[in-house]
């Protein structure tokens, strides 16, 4: 599928990691950080990949310098992944639509996302969101007549919040594929299973 210019794609890598007890951006898998893995899938969609830092984000851009990527560092990152997004939307470029993406489920399929994309590009002015777990969640395009309502998000209430609440179309994700690392359990089963594409 060809890049998208229409197209921004916004990394949540801003949180503390609280429950695993260190940096989960610099976790390493077969090799490549979960930021790194995150940023290479980003690119091959679309040229517009911006990254949202905040916890040990001197560690994490070191990382990442050489992607051709901006970086925004959200100051008040502490508050919560909604603060983390508002602040990032505010900081944004004039695009037509937002993909935002976790930088920690390593597992989700470049095919994912791009069926994501042909889904948004069927249905204009709604949000396309995943399904997985039988919930609808991130990963998650909103087009340009949500970003207010994004740029309003505030605390721990995150993009999920919006897609409850509005209308949107859902493209079904593997529940296997949807695993997050929130914990060292987390790390040590990905460190044991084949997640590339």
């Amino acid at each position: 599928m060809e890049k998208s210019n229409h197209l921004g794609i916004l990394i949540l890598a801003a949180g503390t990691s609280s429950r695993l007890g260190e940096a989960k951006q610099l976790l390493e898998i077969a090799d490549e950080t979960l930021i790194q893995i995150a940023i290479k899938k980003a690119l091959q969609i679309s040229s517009n990949v911006y990254v949202v830092l905040g916890h040990k984000s001197d560690e994490i851009k070191k990382e990442i310098k050489n992607f051709p990527i901006k970086i925004i560092i959200n100051p008040s990152y502490k508050e919560g992944i909604g603060n983390s997004i508002s602040y990032s939307i505010s900081n944004f470029p004039e695009v037509e639509k937002v993909l935002i993406i976790l930088c920690d489920q390593p597992l989700i399929p470049l095919n994912h996302y791009n069926t994501l994309i042909k889904k948004s590009l069927q249905n204009k002015n709604l949000i396309i969101c995943s399904k997985y777990q039988n919930e609808i969640a991130v990963p998650a395009i909103f087009p340009k007549n949500y970003f207010n309502l994004l740029k309003n998000l505030k605390g721990d209430k995150g993009a999920k919040k919006l897609i409850y609440e509005n209308p949107s179309k859902s493209v079904l994700l593997e529940d296997k594929y949807s695993t997050d690392i929130d914990t060292r359990k987390d790390y040590i089963d990905f460190l044991n299973i084949s997640w590339r594409d």
